[in-house]
């Protein structure tokens, strides 16, 4: 007769049923073959045998590819899965180099790794699946050591959440309130079976060095470390649910209607602090990357003391512009300037292709006709004449013109022959309107790239 579970794999295994409960239309374990993983597919398929659980089960593997066991462990993975009746899917990550202390070469980096691993993840769920990882409490106050050291701040130091989208589905990590510790004696319990990566004793990875040497040392002198830490990890999640409410609020005092923008005015009246915030909720609304302390910095710093036009601040894929006292995020792309002419062919026939800046359109003329056009960009020092207007720079003409900065580079001149006979967002030059827009509505219209970022 079989021995009554134990109160950690009780636990352990009710708090799974509770995370799962009416959330997921099917459900995704992330099986790397470790303890923690192993043991969670296990009690998840515990669940299932005891009817609790009626989704739809299976198990991601990612292989990294950078270790000489990764085939052992994928082997472990596909045997454990074929043992408790669950389809594995495996991806492989795309990543460059070895790990360190395989012998055979440089070393990925973690971040590197997890960057990958989870856009693999994000691919292979299913919309309202749950993928379930079994990072524990020693996992956490780890990541937050790691992120303290980098400088982060509370949403950063607030640990990783229980719960958060991922991709078309949800990331559940249901025992981040369990000690490592406990994991261990469950599995000892049911005699589960897992590999253990031999880089995990490897110092050069910093949570390696953490997990091995600084966490122990911390336990030995403050045996209740996890429970205080653990507290404050709370009150540091509750402020930074209290920033990001207080973000939301100013965002929508802010911003600029049916725009991604802000209004400087608005902007420029909260305290620094409260500034850095909204500035900092809105980019991540936004879809944009995280801003680093040294750009909020730089940017709060600027915004107050300055105002008017111009003002462009480079962030991780995105550029910032000031522009009619508005504060406008653009995205980066691979647009480049070229100085070889973009020739107009039968093939293109009416609509030019623009290689990374969108298309440029003409109107009531023939491919003949076409033929004597071709299009360039800005070098510096061209001139153009408007109807009814002097001739002037064409820098200048643009920024009177309140072209957007962010386009100002990119916007596509159209020659004929030596003479610059149209610009987008000014029109024809006056000595070639006749030929580049005329009465009977033959002209040139570029449609740029999305690039200002909005939000919904």
């Amino acid at each position: 007769m079989a021995s009554a579970p134990s109160e950690i794999r009780l636990r352990l295994r009710s708090r799974l049923s509770e995370a799962l409960a009416a959330q997921c239309g099917c459900i995704a374990v992330g099986l790397s073959g470790g303890l923690d993983s192993s043991l969670l597919l296990t009690l998840v398929c515990e669940l299932r045998d005891r009817g609790e659980l009626v989704q739809p089960l299976r198990a991601l593997h990612i292989d990294h590819g950078i270790h000489a066991d990764s085939d052992a462990w994928r082997a472990h993975c596909e045997a454990l899965c074929r043992r408790l009746g669950i389809d594995l899917v495996v991806r492989l990550a795309q990543l460059g180099g070895t790990a360190a202390g395989d012998g055979a070469g440089g070393k990925i980096s973690e971040q590197a790794a997890r960057t990958a691993r989870y856009s693999l993840f994000e691919q292979v769920l299913a919309p309202n699946e749950c993928l379930l990882l079994g990072h524990h409490l020693d996992d956490q106050l780890e990541t937050v050591l790691l992120r303290l050291n980098r400088g982060a701040g509370v949403d950063g130091l607030a640990g990783m959440p229980m719960q958060r989208s991922l991709g078309s589905g949800l990331l559940l990590r249901p025992w981040l309130a369990f000690r490592r510790a406990e994991l261990e004696a469950c599995a000892a319990e049911l005699g589960a079976a897992f590999i253990t990566d031999p880089s995990n004793v490897c110092p050069d990875y910093d949570r390696n060095l953490l997990r091995n040497e600084v966490l122990p040392a911390i336990e030995a002198r403050w045996p209740q470390y996890r429970q205080s830490w653990g507290k404050s990890l709370q009150l540091i999640a509750e402020s930074a649910e209290l920033t990001a409410e207080l973000g939301a609020i100013d965002l929508a005092h802010c911003r600029i209607a049916g725009s991604g923008r802000l209004g400087l005015a608005e902007v420029t009246k909260l305290a620094p602090a409260r500034r850095r915030n909204l500035l900092r909720h809105w980019l991540l609304a936004l879809g944009a990357s995280a801003p680093s302390w040294h750009l909020l910095a730089r940017l709060d710093g600027e915004l107050a003391c300055e105002a008017g036009d111009g003002g462009q601040w480079q962030g991780d894929g995105f550029t910032l512009y000031r522009y009619r006292d508005e504060l406008v995020a653009v995205r980066s792309d691979s647009f480049e300037v070229t100085q070889t002419p973009l020739l107009w062919s039968a093939r293109d026939g009416a609509c030019l292709p623009l290689p990374h800046n969108g298309t440029l359109q003409a109107f009531g003329k023939s491919t003949t006709e076409l033929a004597a056009f071709h299009v360039a960009y800005r070098r510096g020092g061209e001139k153009i004449q408007l109807r009814g207007r002097p001739t002037k720079l064409l820098k200048k003409a643009l920024n009177e013109a309140r072209v957007p900065p962010w386009l100002r580079d990119r916007t596509p001149l159209v020659f004929r022959g030596e003479r610059l006979a149209w610009v987008a967002g000014l029109g024809a030059a006056e000595r070639e309107s006749d030929g580049a827009e005329d009465e009977e509505g033959g002209g040139f219209a570029w449609q740029p790239p999305a690039l200002e970022l909005g939000l919904d």
